[in-house]
């Protein structure tokens, strides 16, 4: 007999994607609504089956994706294990399971589904599977969007490659007909894409062991079939494969480690290059990687911008130089991986194999230096970007003696060079700005370029003008409810993030750590996506205590200098799973009562934030005496609509500002080192206004 799995009304409104209110009235209104099985008050648990099937009888079930089914399935029993489980346990389980179903491996499965049925709801979980994955490739397909599920659920603390990023990787690493290992494999994004692109043998460590057993799966499920294991495990402090060899290595590792094992490690024999001071745990891991790579093989790995100046590293960098095992280092935009504000840095590197390198060369390429302002960090041109580090590292391998220098882009440099006393291996110190070698028609295409996207960005600017077709209206007062008023009334719920009051500090939120995403004061004010980052971890007490954001919160500062604009945001898929930082206040409306945009838009009104603020030079606002009109849903969605447009201007206008700006520092830089020059006198301006004058140098007139 199937177990029942149990939901919350939480649940049930996610799964009929409706709010809480709404359940709640379905609840009152509709005597045959399931009667809860269990808990009380607002944590009444509900039989998933009878609320599915009183849904579907009621025409309220909206239509589902096979893994969306599933995927509801799991949360419900993770939610049901309560301690014995978390969710990345069920989905392990779970993804094992579609393993040996993809294999037909049936001891395997009978042994996969035992475990699987071991959980509150179980039974029914894996019959829900079985009817979903009925061949090999569905069970691939069903295991891809089970995947990706589980990484959106977990938001930014998912330790993750993005897909484009892991292909660049593996691009330069080359890993066709490769055994590859990836010693902080995670979820196993690089292993994936490493056997797309050809890989033979995948390997990997991670070290949660539920994420290493979702990593196996995902490994084990590649159409290619490719042999592989990922094992679970510190692999600096216990690795699972001392002595092995393989012919690359690709690498995301944790940023910042203090507890990476430095004082038990002291003496390891991987540390041929130096032993890696406690506060360099990247230079850990990249010995780590060198040491498990057979001579002339690869190694990519994703580098914190700082390991490639800080002082405690140099005297190993020194010795990656010397010694020719450090091949390129390669500048990321910002936005290419978590942390999403720091412009990261790939360092590519080889096994030396038996000799001397003679007269070693290091590539160094600055992929971020075309940045579009925040609007290029919003949008990463990844094929363009592959294109270029593709090209250049093609060239480099090619002949690095010969390979040209291009301003601002790519520059190959002596080892002998980069032997000084900081050893800095910053990308953008060692590239030319604009040398004298420099081809005018570069410079010319890259004002050209700038230009162009200037010119976009004014027309769409002009396209986003508000107030076309807006209509006047009789003066009246509004009828005012506080927003204390509306969280009393079930129409919103109020949170507030910790202040620098209660002793932390903003320095907190910047760090360039793997904890979790946080939304800053910073960006509310600036418009920018979520740009901090916790250096506390995950699991820690303050991340812990922090209220996570969900599209359609609106978010508004606790504070505001006199002088500075006012802001109120709604929270975007973008903003979905980051932390709210210091001194922000977080409204979260239902949507069944109150239009977010609306919403925000009124709680911009300075004359309502000054009768909510205190402070003279610094107002300090009570949000709960903020006021809002009360008006029914429809009216809330026309003026919500229009404070949307207005602030799609405001954006567009900042956007311009930005590339105006740019295009003033290329042109202005241009003139002054000699490679443009401004456009000839028309007839009417030359002298006696007969002829125009020949330039003194055309070759410099683009």
């Amino acid at each position: 007999m199937a177990e029942n799995t149990s939901v919350t009304a939480a649940d049930i409104a996610r799964i009929a994607q409706v709010s809480r209110t709404t359940v709640s009235n379905w609840r009152r209104r509709h005597g045959d609504f399931p009667h809860p099985v269990g808990g009380s008050g607002n944590r009444a648990l509900f039989d998933l089956g009878q609320v599915e099937q009183w849904l579907a009888r009621s025409d309220r079930m909206p239509e589902r994706e096979p893994h969306e089914r599933v995927w509801e399935r799991i949360r419900a029993v993770a939610a049901e294990s309560g301690e014995s489980a978390d969710l990345g346990e069920v989905v392990a389980d779970v993804q094992e399971l579609l393993l040996h179903l993809s294999r037909d491996d049936v001891p395997a499965v009978g042994a996969a589904t035992d475990r699987v049925a071991a959980h509150p709801g179980g039974t029914d979980l894996v019959g829900a599977v079985r009817e979903e994955a009925g061949t090999p490739g569905l069970a691939r397909e069903l295991s891809d969007r089970l995947h990706d599920a589980h990484l959106g659920a977990l938001g930014g603390k998912a330790h993750i490659t993005p897909g484009p990023l892991a292909r660049l990787m593996a691009d330069l690493a080359d890993v066709r007909g490769a055994e590859v290992l990836d010693p902080a494999c995670g979820t196993g994004t690089l292993l994936r894409t490493a056997s797309e692109d050809g890989a033979v043998g995948l390997y990997g460590q991670e070290v949660e062991e539920a994420t290493a057993r979702l990593a196996q799966a995902l490994v084990g499920l590649v159409p290619s079939g490719a042999p592989g294991r990922v094992a679970g495990g510190d692999s600096l402090t216990a690795d699972a494969f001392p002595g092995r060899l393989f012919d690359a290595v690709l690498c995301n590792p944790p940023f910042n480690q203090r507890d990476w094992g430095a004082d038990e490690l002291a003496y390891d024999e991987r540390w041929a290059y130096g032993v890696p001071p406690r506060s360099e745990s990247e230079l850990a891991w990249i010995q780590h990687c060198l040491a498990h790579t057979r001579p002339g093989g690869r190694i990519v790995v994703l580098m914190p911008p700082a390991a490639a100046s800080r002082p405690s590293g140099r005297r190993i960098r020194r010795e990656l130089l010397r010694r020719g095992a450090l091949a390129a280092v390669i500048g990321l935009p910002a936005g290419a991986a978590a942390p999403l504000h720091v412009g990261l840095h790939l360092w590519v590197l080889r096994q030396p194999g038996v000799g001397i390198v003679s007269e070693p060369r290091v590539l160094f390429v600055d992929a971020g230096s075309d940045q579009e302002g925040e609007e290029q960090r919003r949008a990463i041109d990844w094929e363009e970007l592959r294109g270029g580090v593709d090209e250049a590292w093609r060239t480099f391998l090619d002949s690095p003696a010969e390979t040209a220098d291009v301003p601002g882009f790519r520059r190959v440099v002596s080892v002998v060079e980069l032997l000084d006393d900081t050893v800095d291996l910053t990308p953008q110190r060692h590239l030319p700005v604009a040398a004298p070698e420099a081809s005018a028609d570069e410079a010319h295409r890259w004002a050209g370029k700038v230009r162009r996207r200037l010119l976009r960005t004014l027309e769409r600017t002009r396209a986003s003008v508000p107030g076309e077709r807006w209509a006047s209206r009789e003066a009246g007062e509004w009828r005012m409810a506080t927003v204390a008023d509306l969280a009393r009334s079930g129409a919103l719920v109020l949170h507030r993030a910790p202040s620098t009051a209660s002793g932390l500090s903003p320095a907190a939120e910047e760090g360039a750590g793997r904890g979790p995403r946080v939304l800053t004061l910073a960006d509310v004010l600036g418009g920018r996506e979520p740009s901090g980052c916790l250096t506390a971890p995950a699991d820690s007490e303050e991340a812990r205590g922090r209220v996570e954001v969900r599209a359609g919160d609106v978010i508004v500062p606790s504070a505001l200098a006199r002088r500075e604009a006012s802001r109120a945001r709604v929270a975007t898929d973008a903003d979905a799973g980051a932390l709210l930082g210091l001194n922000l206040h977080l409204l979260r409306p239902d949507p069944a009562h109150i239009d977010a945009w609306f919403l925000a838009g009124f709680l911009e009104d300075e004359d309502n934030l000054r009768r909510a603020g205190q402070g003279s030079t610094v107002i300090r606002v009570d949000l709960r005496r903020l006021r809002v009109p009360l008006l029914s849903l429809a009216e809330q969605r026309r003026y919500g609509a229009a404070f949307r447009e207005l602030h799609g201007f405001r954006t567009e206008l900042d956007r311009a500002r930005a590339a105006a700006d740019d295009l003033d520092q290329r042109l202005s830089s241009g003139l002054r080192s000699g490679l443009l020059a401004p456009p000839p006198p028309t007839v009417s301006e030359a002298p006696g206004g007969t002829e125009v004058p020949e330039p003194p140098n055309t070759d410099a007139n683009v």
